[in-house]
C-alpha cells in the first residue's frame, strides 16, 4: 500500500496528488519529531545512562521500573472525585462515629 499526499492547487481549484511547495522531504514526520526533542537536549538518568531518543526514554523507564505521569491521568481524575465526594458528602463520618461509640462503650463497661 502506498501512501499518498494530496494538495490543494488553486489554479485549477481541485486536489491533486504530490507535495504543497512549502514541504520538504522528511517534513511532518511526527515520530520523526519527538525524537528530535530528545537529541537536541539529551538528559542524563541518575545511574549515567545518557538518553537521547524516545526508545532509549521507553527503555531506561522499563529497567528502573519508572513511569511518567501521563500514566496516572484518569487514576487522578477519579481520586480528585472520590475525594470531592468524600468532602460534600462527609465520607465515612457515620461508620466512624459509630465505631468510637463502640469503643467508649466498651472501655466504661470494663
Amino acid at each position: 500500500m502506498t501512501r499518498r499526499t494530496y494538495v490543494y492547487d488553486e489554479a485549477s481549484g481541485k486536489m491533486v496528488e504530490g507535495r504543497s511547495p512549502g514541504r520538504t522531504e522528511g517534513s511532518g514526520d511526527g515520530w520523526r519529531f519527538s525524537d528530535r526533542l530528545y537529541s537536541a537536549s539529551p538528559f542524563v538518568g541518575v545511574d549515567g545512562t545518557v538518553i537521547d531518543s524516545k526508545r532509549k526514554h521507553r527503555a531506561y523507564m522499563k529497567k528502573h521500573n519508572l513511569t511518567t505521569a501521563d500514566d496516572f491521568t484518569n487514576e487522578w481524575k477519579q481520586k480528585r472525585a472520590e475525594r470531592d465526594k468524600f468532602y460534600t458528602e462527609g465520607g465515612d463520618r457515620d461508620e466512624r462515629r459509630r465505631q468510637i461509640a463502640q469503643i467508649v462503650e466498651a472501655k466504661s463497661r470494663g
